[in-house]
């Protein structure tokens, strides 16, 4: 069964352009396993986000 996509997938903050482990503004060396894999709610702060959480894309 495929689950729910990563919620980094729909964030602004998402830098696509970076092959390799996801990154973000947050998170510039990669994003925690427990924030990708949605064990953690990114819609709030959580340790060395560097003051970003999650935002939605602009359409």
């Amino acid at each position: 069964m495929i689950g729910e996509p990563p919620l980094c997938d729909t964030c602004k903050h998402l830098n696509r352009g970076i092959l390799g482990w996801w990154k973000c503004k947050a998170y510039p060396d990669g994003i925690p396993e427990k924030i990708f894999w949605g064990d953690v709610d990114h819609h709030k702060p959580y340790k060395g986000d560097n003051g970003i959480q999650y935002e939605p894309m602009e359409e």
